[in-house]
């Protein structure tokens, strides 16, 4: 998620493995079905690069006989010459508070079926490698693909970069883009929202480090030491992407939320405690609500990060320098993302409010639920408060000239970044609370429980969730979200 409240937040980290309340079971028998990357990488803290080698293992699941395959090149939204910035000029500074700072990815080789390839690097942003396999690959085919790369981390408080208390390799290696309508979905990197789109896949990933830095990653992972270096290697059957963090200032401390042990990475926590009380409830409450968890682990990271928090499986970050409400908020919205998200995925920049609407509603569906934080956090209150923030911004933008309340845009659509908020966040957790308010709420978490069902390890498009809820509260629902998401509906 990206979310304009605070300062910066990290990682959480989840292990492989299944809890009682969920039954993993469908995340091995979909593995199976599943391409997988197997990397090995090593970090050099002087030169702030990674030196890697990516094996991907392709099964063609497209439908297509295709002759080429293409990667998004995320870090290079961190070159100097970038077209598209990955935050805005009004977030410079924080995000880079030592001033202007770049890094990116160099593709070295490439090859497909054993054989070195010709490779390009272009898209609209030096965003993307096209790989021509050298063959025709068919449905259901099967190729390998190895790409040797580096990474230069910008010294930036971001997904991916450096500050002085953490390196974070969110988005950092080359992934797949995903096939759909006959071409490739190449989305740059918008610095509004996630402007990323990936399918479930598996993952095996190996990084050696300095031994004084602590890591918190993606998967299943174990660290071994050898000399003045450390390596961890780390497992993820099923899941959407792949990051981790280093930092020599972590502090870890662990909890139990049913079989899912939940870990808490931080530098600067007075309340370490209390947060990682947070998540392990996070973990429980959505467990039972929507379905339940299928990982053993999940780590949540304290990151410089210049927003609130971002989501990655099994891992979050939660951004440092947040008071303690906004902490909370943070973490249980990142932990919700493993569902909306992760678990059930969809094209976050072209449907931002299908995850960021629904994760927001659901974590204030957490406070309601869990009222011991009520006196921070209170349902009523945040929907009274998030209704006054829609019809002031919505005022605003008339007195200006015109207001666009549709959120049935792409990221890149909206005219700024507190318009994007406005209508995928906030405009999104009224939708979703004046949905419940209509059916009540036993059946709208009967929604939730069959729109998981419907769509775990796969990709939700908008109909498919109104389909979804359709069939589980048994309401025909076609009419309420088009008011909604064609900016019909007036709200205050």
């Amino acid at each position: 998620m990206k979310k304009k409240l605070a300062a910066a937040l990290l990682l959480v980290c989840l292990l492989f493995g299944f809890s009682a309340c969920g039954g993993g079971d469908y995340i091995v028998d979909e593995s199976k079905k599943l391409s997988s990357y197997e990397i090995t990488a090593k970090f050099d803290e002087q030169t702030k690069t990674l030196e890697a080698l990516e094996t991907f293992k392709w099964k063609n699941d497209s439908g297509e006989t295709l002759d080429e395959a293409v990667f998004h090149l995320y870090p290079n939204a961190f070159r100097e010459d970038a077209v598209y910035k990955p935050v805005s000029e009004q977030d410079f500074t924080s995000a880079y508070p030592n001033g202007a700072s770049y890094g990116g990815i160099e593709i070295s080789s490439v090859t497909a079926g054993g054989n070195e390839v010709d490779f390009s690097v272009g898209g609209e942003d030096k965003n993307l490698l096209v790989v021509p396999l050298g063959r025709d690959l068919p449905p259901g085919g099967e190729t390998v693909i190895e790409i040797k790369f580096t990474d230069t981390l910008p010294n930036a408080a971001h997904r991916y970069g450096y500050t002085d208390n953490n390196y974070s390799f969110g988005n950092w290696y080359p992934v797949l883009c995903v096939r759909e309508n006959g071409g490739w979905v190449t989305t740059p990197y918008y610095s509004n929202g996630d402007p990323f789109y990936s399918v479930m896949a598996n993952y095996t990933v190996s990084v050696t480090y300095p031994a004084w830095f602590t890591a918190a990653a993606t998967g299943d992972f174990s660290v071994t030491k050898s000399g003045g270096a450390a390596t961890f290697t780390s497992t993820a059957l099923t899941v959407r992407d792949f990051a981790f963090v280093l930092s020599d200032k972590f502090k870890v401390k662990t909890a139990a939320a049913g079989e899912t042990t939940v870990s808490y990475y931080y530098f600067d926590d007075d309340n370490a405690e209390e947060n990682l009380r947070v998540a392990a409830e996070a973990v429980k409450t959505f467990g039972e609500m929507i379905g339940g968890y299928p990982y053993a682990g999940l780590c949540v990271a304290q990151t410089d990060f210049v927003y609130g928090g971002m989501e990655y499986p099994n891992l979050v970050y939660v951004a440092s320098g947040l008071d303690d409400a906004t902490m909370k908020q943070v973490i249980v919205h990142e932990i919700a993302h493993q569902w909306w998200y992760n678990l059930v995925g969809n094209n976050q920049a072209a449907h931002a409010w299908m995850d960021e609407g629904l994760t927001e509603f659901t974590t204030a569906l957490f406070f309601k639920k869990n009222t011991q934080y009520s006196d921070e956090i209170n349902f009523d209150k945040t929907v009274r408060t998030l209704e006054r923030n829609y019809t002031m911004f919505v005022d605003v933008m008339e007195s200006m000239g015109s207001a666009d309340t549709s959120m049935n845009r792409a990221v890149n659509e909206y005219a700024t970044e507190q318009e994007y908020v406005c209508m995928t966040y906030t405009k999104g957790t009224l939708m979703f609370e004046n949905l419940m308010f209509s059916i009540g709420q036993n059946r709208f978490e009967k929604c939730l429980k069959r729109y998981f069902r419907d769509f775990r390890c796969g990709v939700a498009t908008p109909d498919g969730m109104i389909e979804s809820f359709q069939k589980a509260c048994g309401v025909n629902l076609q009419g309420f979200f088009s008011e909604w998401l064609e900016g019909k509906v007036v709200i205050g």
